[in-house]
Parts: structure tokens; sequence; C-alpha cells
């Protein structure tokens, strides 16, 4: 907590500069390099990349979007998302929980907080799954990073100057470019947090809902006591985000040279966050391998940052959590995976399940 809290000079930028960085680049051909800049550079414009008071100003306008009147409102709309695709998995002679469910949920709610109409929406994910591929860099990865981002970057322009030329458009936008109080985003801020959102609402509330629901599997006890009391999900979304994180680490760049107990650590260097380790930390957490919904303090978890980079998006990501498996409780109580076989796709940094087969009758 005190090293994302701000206790330590640390800066938000550790995808683009450091020693992270720095072997990313050794690695990847000289002709990449520009592309690879490309990127880094337009990415650095996320909200969650900056720093100080450029981070407080973007995330006073983004938190427009956010209020609790907002969130709640969307309640109804991500009940009908989980309805109509729970329906569409019941038709498949094998559903799978993953591919069917956790994987289009978030970008269909993401979607529709951002303004997205429905016939774009697979467009979208295709552009969001590339940009999230990035996170393990390669000539094929860069490449498709590259695409999305020029792709991306073209929809929300075009959508940007609908807006102002006609004063209609998306609410969200909007929200954005209204120059209340003197603060607005520029329209490459505005395309940066378009993006932000697509990537942060989606692909680690998709890893949150497939995580969860394996977690919930393999221990059978935990998922009998939210099929006898739904009621109990909602408080248990945390305990699941703790237990497995959507969001494994964070890196962060060191501007001055400093000490973390007995480690030293030097101006430039690359410092992994390990959201993931400090969730099982013994000190914290009573016997951390446990999967336990109740446990007193779950809501201590990492999973969703701390101190001024708290997601923005928590309420969100918490609230498609409490319906999804609220709705797998009470509809399917005797839902069972068809394998023990799970893998993983995505990076290190995201804990992406790639399959959930499952029995739901």
């Amino acid at each position: 907590k005190a090293v994302m809290g701000g206790a330590y000079p640390l800066s938000n930028n550790g995808y683009r500069h450091g020693t992270l960085a720095d072997g990313i680049i050794s690695r990847l051909p000289l002709a990449n390099h520009a592309v690879f800049f490309k990127i880094m550079d337009f990415e650095g414009l996320f909200m969650s990349r900056q720093d100080g008071a450029a981070h407080a100003r973007l995330r006073r306008i983004s938190s427009r979007a956010f209020t609790a009147r907002r969130i709640n409102e969307l309640r109804g709309s991500i009940q009908a998302h989980v309805d109509f695709l729970v329906a569409e998995m019941l038709r498949k002679p094998t559903p799978d929980v993953k591919t069917d469910l956790a994987d289009q949920l978030p970008v269909r709610v993401i979607c529709d907080l951002i303004g997205v109409p429905q016939d774009d929406r697979e467009m979208i994910k295709e552009w969001s799954e590339a940009i999230a591929a990035f996170m393990s860099v390669d000539e094929g990865s860069l490449r498709r990073a590259d695409e999305a981002v020029d792709a991306f970057r073209d929809y929300i322009q075009a959508m940007i100057h609908r807006v102002r030329t006609t004063g209609g458009g998306p609410e969200l936008a909007r929200l954005l470019l209204d120059g209340r109080e003197q603060e607005a985003m520029t329209e490459d801020e505005l395309i940066a947090t378009y993006l932000v959102l697509l990537f942060g609402g989606s692909e680690t509330t998709t890893n949150l809902l497939g995580n969860g629901f394996l977690a919930l599997q393999r221990h059978r006890d935990q998922w009998d006591r939210l099929v006898a009391d739904p009621t109990l999900v909602r408080g248990a979304v945390d305990e699941l985000m703790r237990y497995d994180s959507p969001h494994h680490y964070l890196p962060r760049l060191a501007t001055e040279d400093f000490a973390i107990g007995d480690e030293r650590i030097r101006a430039g260097e690359t410092v992994i966050v390990m959201m993931g380790a400090a969730n099982r930390d013994p000190e914290v957490f009573g016997d951390p391998e446990r999967l336990d919904l109740t446990r007193p303090n779950r809501g201590d978890h990492l999973s969703l940052a701390f101190g001024p980079h708290y997601c923005l998006g928590a309420a969100l990501a918490k609230m498609e959590g409490d319906l999804v498996f609220t709705t797998l409780v009470t509809r399917f109580p005797q839902a069972r995976l068809r394998t023990d076989e799970i893998t993983y796709g995505g990076s290190a940094m995201l804990r992406a399940i790639r399959h959930l087969p499952t029995a739901l009758t």
C-alpha cells in the first residue's frame, strides 16, 4: 500500500521508461523501435500512467462519467446483457463460461458506457484484444497493436467531430469535452481515455469473471454457500479478486534512489508491484491460500490498486461480478466444469484463462 499510495519516488509510466522498457526494446529488431515508441508515447497519455497534478486533472474530468448515479443506472442494462448471453449459452451443446460470458459481457458494458453502436462492438472487441496482447511484446503483437490503436484513434476522432459539430453523440464524450471550470480534455487525451476505459473496463473484468468462476468451482463449499445465500455474492466479489487477481502486477519507474527494507533501488530502475503476491500476504490475510467468501478484511486486496490511482471503474467491475455470479448460482446451482485442464493466455501481467467449458444443468 505504501508503494501504491505514493510513499516512494515512483512514476506510473514504467511501461515507457526504465529497465523493463529497455529490456523489451533490446529484444526487438531496430526496425520495430519507432512503432514501439509510437504506441508507448500514445499510451503515456492514459490517466493511469500520469503522475501528480496531470493525473489528478484527468481523474477529475473522467470522474464526471463515473458518478454513483451513472453506475447504478447501468444495472438494468448489465443484467439484460447477462440474461441474453446466458440464453445464448443454453443454445450451445458445450457452453463455455469464459468465451461465451466472461469474454463478452464487459466489452458490451463498456461499449454502452462510451456510446459504441451495437454494429461496431465486435470490431471494438478485436481492437481491445490486440492491444491487450501488446503486454507480451513481439513483432506480431506490436504490428497488431499498432494497427488497432490507429483504427481506434480514427474511430474516436470521427465521433469527437460529430459531437463538436452537432452537439449530439455519446454522453460520455460530451462530459469529457465539457470545459466546465476551465477543465476539459484535449482530443488526444480524450482518445487515450476512451482507449484505457475500453481496455481497463473490459480485459480486467473479463479476468475477474473467469478467475472467479474457476475459484468457486474448485472450492465447491464456497460455491454452495452462494447457492444457499445469493446475498453473499456482492461481498464475495472482493474475496474472488483477492484470491486470484485479474491483474497480477504493474511496472513503476524509480525517479530517485531509495530503499525498501534492505533493497536498494536506483533511479531509472523498474519496480514491479506484485498485487497478486500482496493479496496473499499472511501478515494481512490469515490463511491466505484459503478462499473464504466471508473473510472480514476481504476488501483490503490491491487488485484495484490503492491510493490516488485506485481503479476509477471499481464500482462498475464489482457490479458486473455481482450480477454474473448471482445469476449463475441462482439459475445453475449444479453447474460443473467439464475439464480440470485449464490453460492461460495473454501475458504474465494479465491472469487470463482461455476456456471454461461448463455443464450448466
